[in-house]
């Protein structure tokens, strides 16, 4: 592949412009290191993808790549001759038996003195004061000041009293007044979140398969809901928030519909590395 890339005058930060894959991978795949790359079946489809830039037969290479470990085949141990126990051999093994029976009948004692000696240590109980939530509106009347000295306070004319009395009856209580202001605030929020609720829009998304490809499908906040290889055959179905961004490699092979309608993927496809690329809104 290395070859056949410096004959087409490509470099490896080309090659991976064009199709989705770091130029760290596209190196170890040229150097056959597989330890740095992903499972079989995704580099298969990196294998085809990589191929189709060069024009090269991709079964050429995807013959070369390594096959799974065969099961070991079982040995079986050849027969040895071993001489016939004699009676000094049986007695050393009784005492060694005998000996490591009693060595785990003291271990089961030890344990068992220790098990039930041993004091209980009783877990801690901490109290945990739970602060009680004041109510919304909580009005404070201050205390009345203490007299230090009782003085006649001199004499007021009736009308400044009468205006005074006139002009407080015709100011709203300030209690009353931020209820209001709280009540406002509350419809006003209530009001915006059924905005933003209507105004988001889902989508569903089905794709189906007849050959092996990937798919990776980012949602409005950058965040990957999917990606992964898909195999022959099968299909996968999900809802998300849109704009939704795909990025479909083996497109040819993958049917993708919108809310049951089928959206055609030829517009957005590579022709060179077979990679579509789209955004539903």
């Amino acid at each position: 592949m290395r070859e056949a890339r410096e004959q087409l005058g490509l470099s490896v930060a080309d090659v991976a412009a064009q199709i989705k894959f770091a130029p760290r991978q596209i190196e170890a795949l040229e150097a056959d290191d597989f330890k740095n790359l992903p499972e079989t079946a995704f580099l298969r489809g990196f294998v085809r993808s990589y191929a189709k830039i060069l024009n090269v037969d991709a079964q050429i290479f995807l013959a070369a790549l390594p096959q799974a470990k065969a099961p070991t085949a079982e040995l079986i141990p050849a027969s040895v001759e071993v001489p016939f126990p004699v009676a000094h051999s049986s007695q050393r093994q009784n005492l060694i038996l005998l000996g490591a029976a009693l060595l785990l009948a003291v271990i089961v004692a030890g344990f068992a003195v220790w098990h039930f000696t041993a004091p209980v240590k009783q877990a801690k109980v901490e109290k945990i004061e739970t602060p009680v939530p004041l109510p919304a509106e909580t009005q404070i009347i201050p205390a009345p000041p203490v007299a230090q000295d009782r003085k006649i306070a001199p004499a007021i004319p009736d009308e400044p009293k009468r205006r005074a009395s006139v002009t407080a009856d015709k100011s709203p209580p300030r209690a009353k007044q931020a209820e209001t202001d709280q009540s406002a605030l509350k419809i006003q929020s209530a009001v915006s979140a059924t905005h933003n609720t209507a105004t988001m829009k889902t989508a569903a998304i089905h794709l189906v398969f007849d050959e092996e490809a990937w798919a990776e499908i980012t949602d409005k906040d950058g965040k990957i809901i999917s990606s992964r290889v898909h195999p022959p055959g099968s299909e996968m179905n999900l809802h998300g928030h849109l704009p939704l961004t795909l990025v479909i490699g083996h497109a040819a092979a993958t049917h993708l519909y919108r809310d049951g309608k089928p959206v055609d993927l030829a517009p957005f496809t590579n022709s060179s590395s077979e990679v579509a690329r789209l955004t539903l809104e």
